[in-house]
Order: structure tokens, then C-alpha cells, then sequence
């Protein structure tokens, strides 16, 4: 495994923000899908709509409204993955 990719929802009204790193991008369905199920574990109501999509250095921001609340997905392609050594003992 080479890179990961690391993605942050950031929804007003979650107080920490939520992670998850995979293998590969999800696609904007497989991310208001995610917004959608959090929204519902959160008891957030209203309409989910995507407002705008940012994108620099190969990362990109989605931005989305959950009714009035904001919400900000950021993802990110990080680096080759490497092993920390174990410490000997």
C-alpha cells in the first residue's frame, strides 16, 4: 500500500470531527451517503445539499448544508504509508 487517503467530516452540530482513512476516493455518492447516516445518528434535520467543491494540491473540500447547519468534508491523499521501527526492549 502506497498512500491512503484520509476524510474528515467536519458537520456543525458534531462537537469532534469524524475520520476515516481508506485505500482509495470515495465518490460523492459514497460521501452523502456517510453525511446522510451521520446526520441521522446526530438527530440532525433538513435537507442535505451540496453547495460547492474546492480543490487544491490534490486535495479536495466538498461543502455541504444539512438543513442550516454546515458541513465540510475534506479529502486528502497522503503520502507512501511507512512503519514506525519497533523499539527494542
Amino acid at each position: 500500500m502506497d498512500s491512503v487517503v484520509l476524510v474528515t467530516f467536519k458537520i456543525k452540530g458534531i462537537p469532534i470531527p469524524i475520520k476515516i482513512a481508506s485505500t482509495n476516493e470515495p465518490s460523492r455518492e459514497q460521501i452523502l451517503k456517510k453525511i446522510s447516516d451521520l446526520a441521522n445518528r446526530y438527530d440532525l434535520s433538513g435537507e442535505i445539499q451540496f453547495k460547492k467543491l474546492l480543490k487544491e494540491n490534490g486535495h479536495k473540500m466538498y461543502i455541504y448544508e444539512i438543513g442550516d447547519k454546515k458541513c465540510m468534508v475534506l479529502v486528502e491523499r497522503l503520502e507512501k504509508i511507512k512503519e514506525f521501527e519497533e523499539k527494542s526492549s
